[in-house]
């Protein structure tokens, strides 16, 4: 009986690998768990369809499924500092002098039900709600003159838990959960995230996320209060408050005569960005040319204005701060006459 012969890659390390990881030997206690990162990261270099531990232990000599489950469950090693110094060590090779951090949430598929943090819930990556985990992750984009594409590499990642794991102590012990994890919303976990970079010392210039994150007024104001600038996507139902009229609600406050409750002061019109950008007249919109494209210049239609952000609970609500209007940019294709 003929059985199938899989060839495994050798046991000696990459040199170029080998030269990757050593600035992080330091990080790893124990030389077992050293040498079973070499090979676990060059499992991880192969074209095999699924990178698991059974599978990597199969196709890279000088290992085994048990020594490579060790590494990832029970070693003593620190993945944020892990991360931290591969950072950092980047930013000494490659130092820009600024860039964007960019915020998004990625759906791993799961078919099981025991992968941390596994739930019916949607992903964006498969577009719909399916059985899957869902990761936050930070990018960092910066310019290099040197090349025609941007310096680019991933900062950090975290895992979301939804509610289901949260609130099952078992599922977390048998998981291995940390005990010190809460639950926190994704655009929190953003915040986290933003937070940690710029303690690595990461040029942040400007955060750039998509509507999941740019809807959620708890996540702007996070941004705010950290003072750095952003651009985020909004839904077209998105609640927004002109500038003139917020200052014009600001500036006529009730009169109280001293009976009963005072009344309130009455907030802006509120509009959707739908209607608002619907609203603008032809002249408003600006054709630009953005990028050469493979049939020629690419071009797209710009309006942008002045607004107030207005979703949210009252707290949030701009009347009490009509010197911060945000710009509110949308785009769409060059009509017929352009």
């Amino acid at each position: 009986m003929k059985s199938n012969y899989v060839p495994k890659a050798s046991p000696d390390a990459l040199p170029e690998l080998a030269a990757f990881l050593a600035p992080f030997a330091p990080l790893f206690r124990r030389h077992t768990s050293r040498d079973s990162m070499e090979r676990y990261v060059t499992g991880l270099l192969t074209d095999l369809p699924h990178k698991t531990a059974d599978t990597i232990a199969s196709a890279v000599a000088g290992t085994a499924t048990e020594r490579l489950q060790h590494l990832l469950t029970d070693a003593n090693w620190d993945a944020t500092a892990l991360d931290e110094a591969r950072v950092k060590r980047l930013l000494a090779l490659h130092p820009p002098t600024s860039g964007v951090l960019v915020f998004d949430d990625t759906g791993l598929p799961k078919k099981g039900t025991e992968s941390v943090g596994v739930a019916a819930q949607y992903s964006g990556t498969l577009g719909k709600i399916s059985n899957c985990q869902v990761v936050v992750s930070a990018e960092y984009l910066a310019d290099d003159p040197a090349s025609s594409s941007p310096f680019h590499f991933p900062v950090s990642a975290r895992l979301y838990l939804p509610e289901s794991w949260m609130s099952d102590d078992a599922r977390r012990k048998r998981t291995r959960v940390p005990e010190e994890i809460s639950q926190q919303t994704k655009p929190e976990l953003a915040l986290a995230l933003l937070d940690q970079a710029r303690a690595w010392g990461v040029p942040i210039q400007a955060v750039v996320a998509d509507a999941g994150y740019g809807d959620n007024p708890n996540f702007l104001t996070g941004l705010d209060e950290r003072q750095v600038p952003y651009v985020c996507a909004v839904e077209s139902t998105f609640g927004v408050r002109l500038p003139e009229e917020v200052r014009a609600a600001a500036e006529q406050l009730p009169t109280y005569r001293g009976r009963g409750q005072p009344r309130k002061p009455r907030p802006a019109p509120l509009y959707s960005v739908k209607e608002l950008i619907e609203a603008q007249p032809a002249s408003a919109w600006q054709t630009i040319e953005w990028r050469e494209g493979t049939k020629g210049t690419m071009r797209t239609q710009v309006v942008a204005m002045r607004v107030h952000w207005a979703t949210g609970s009252p707290q949030h609500q701009p009347l009490a701060r009509p010197d911060r209007p945000r710009r509110l940019a949308a785009r769409r294709a060059p009509t017929s006459s352009t």
